[in-house]
C-alpha cells in the first residue's frame, strides 16, 4: 500500500466512530487491537452477548487482558485512554431488536459511521437450520439496527471466500443461485419441520456444498444484497486465516480452527491427521494481512457512491499459490530435527481416502481420550 494510500486510509478512520460484532472472534480481536493502536478512532462499541455468568463487559475485559494487546499497553502513551474509547455493549442476537434499550439504540445510530460486522458461527458441522440462524438472521438484525444510522458512511460485512466453492471461478459478485425458490422460502420450510424432518432435508438443500457454514454464507450475501443495498455496504471474502504474520505479535493465534488445528499437536509430539490433497492450493493468509485489507476495504466503501452493485472483495492473490503439500512442508522445516522426523514420518497423516481417515480420527480420539485421564489424575481440568 502506498504512503499516500495509507494517510487516506488514516485520515478516514480518524476521529470517526466504529463498530464492531465479533470482537470476541480470531479476526475480530486482531482487527480491535489494530483500530486502538493504529488508527485514532473517537469512539468502538463493540456488540457482544452475555456468555453464561460472565457480562459483554466482563468479557470485553478479558479480551483486552490478552496478550494481544500488550503493545498497546506498553508501547503506547495514555494506553488507558485508548481502552476508555471501548464501550461494550450487551446484546441478545436472537432478539430482532437486540435486546437493546430504545435510548443506547438512538444513540447507536446517531454517532456509529463505520461498522464491521464479523458475527459468524465458522462450526462446519452445525446444523444447517442453526447456522442459517447465526449467519444469517443474526446479519439481518445487525444491518436492520445500521439502516437507521444517520451517519453511517461504510459497512463491511465478512463473509468467506469459500461462500461459492462449489463454482471452479468465483468473481467479485453476489451469486444468488441458492435453489429451493431462494434462502425465505428455505427459512419458512425449515422453521415447520420437527428436528429429524431437516436432518434428513439438509443434504438435499446443500446440494454440493461441503458444510452449512458455506451454505449460510452465501445465503448472508444474498440477503445483504436484497435487503440493504441502500446502506454503503461491501461484502469482504477473507479465505483461509491463519496466525499473524508480525502485528501485533509474530505467531499469534488463539484457536485450533484451520491448519493450526493440524500443526499445534505435531509441533507438541502429538498425532494429527487432516483429510486433504496435498495438490491442491489453498489460500491461506495471516490474520495481520487480513485486518490490514478489511479496514482498507471500509475506507474504499465510504468512497463509492450507493448503486445497485454491491462491492464484493475477494481477499486473494495470484502469488499465494503454494500446495498444502508445500504449506505442511514449510510447518515442519520450522521444527528441531528429531520432532521434524517424528512429525513427517509418524505422528502426521494427510490422505485422500476417507476410510483411512476416519480410522485416524479414531486414533486422535483416544490420543485425546488419555491426554483428559492425564489431566484428571493430575488434578487438572480437561481440556
Amino acid at each position: 500500500m502506498s504512503d499516500t494510500c495509507g494517510s487516506k486510509v488514516i485520515e478516514f478512520y480518524q476521529d470517526s466512530v466504529v463498530l464492531i460484532t465479533g470482537a470476541s472472534g480470531f479476526l475480530g480481536k486482531v482487527l480491535l487491537e489494530k483500530l486502538l493502536r493504529c488508527l485514532d478512532a473517537r469512539k468502538i462499541y463493540v456488540l457482544i452477548r452475555r456468555k453464561r455468568d460472565y457480562s459483554a463487559q466482563m468479557r470485553l475485559e478479558q479480551i483486552l487482558k490478552s496478550m494481544l494487546f500488550d503493545r498497546v499497553r506498553n508501547e503506547t502513551k495514555a494506553a488507558k485512554a485508548l481502552f476508555d474509547k471501548i464501550e461494550a455493549v450487551e446484546v441478545n442476537f436472537e432478539r430482532d431488536d437486540l435486546g437493546l434499550e430504545p435510548a443506547l439504540r438512538d444513540r447507536l445510530r446517531q454517532e456509529v459511521e463505520v461498522a464491521f460486522n464479523l458475527l459468524a458461527s465458522v462450526n462446519f458441522n452445525e446444523a444447517l437450520d442453526q447456522a442459517l440462524e447465526t449467519n444469517v438472521e443474526c446479519t439481518r438484525r445487525v444491518l436492520n439496527l445500521l439502516s437507521g444510522a444517520r451517519r453511517i458512511k461504510s459497512v463491511i460485512h465478512v463473509s468467506t471466500f469459500y461462500s461459492n466453492c462449489n463454482r471452479t471461478l468465483i468473481e467479485e459478485k453476489i451469486y444468488d443461485d441458492i435453489g429451493f425458490g431462494g434462502y425465505d422460502n428455505i427459512k419458512s420450510t425449515f422453521a415447520k419441520l420437527q428436528d429429524d424432518h431437516k436432518q434428513f432435508l439438509s443434504p438435499v438443500v446443500l446440494g454440493t456444498f461441503p458444510n452449512s457454514y458455506t451454505f449460510s454464507k452465501k445465503c448472508a450475501e444474498v440477503v445483504v444484497r436484497d435487503k440493504f443495498g441502500h446502506l454503503p455496504i461491501g461484502i469482504f471474502r477473507p479465505p483461509i486465516v491463519t496466525s499473524s504474520y508480525r502485528e501485533p505479535v509474530p505467531g499469534w493465534v488463539d484457536n485450533f480452527n484451520g491448519p493450526s488445528g493440524m500443526v499445534v499437536p505435531l509441533s507438541q509430539g502429538l498425532y494429527s491427521a487432516a483429510l486433504l490433497d496435498p495438490k491442491k492450493k489453498p489460500f491461506i493468509v495471516p490474520v495481520d494481512f487480513c485486518v490490514n485489507a478489511l479496514l482498507v476495504c471500509a475506507n474504499d466503501v465510504s468512497k463509492s457512491s450507493v448503486t445497485k452493485s454491491i462491492p464484493v472483495y475477494n481477499y486473494t492473490d495470484d502469488c499465494n499459490l503454494w500446495t498444502w503439500d508445500q504449506v505442511i512442508n514449510g510447518f515442519f522445516s520450522g521444527l528441531g530435527p528429531i520432532r521434524k522426523l517424528v512429525a513427517k514420518y509418524f505422528t502426521g497423516t494427510i490422505t485422500v481416502n476417507p476410510v483411512r481417515y476416519a480410522i485416524c480420527k479414531r486414533i486422535m480420539m483416544f490420543q485425546a481420550f488419555c491426554l483428559d485421564l492425564i489431566r484428571t489424575f493430575t488434578g487438572k481440568e480437561k481440556m
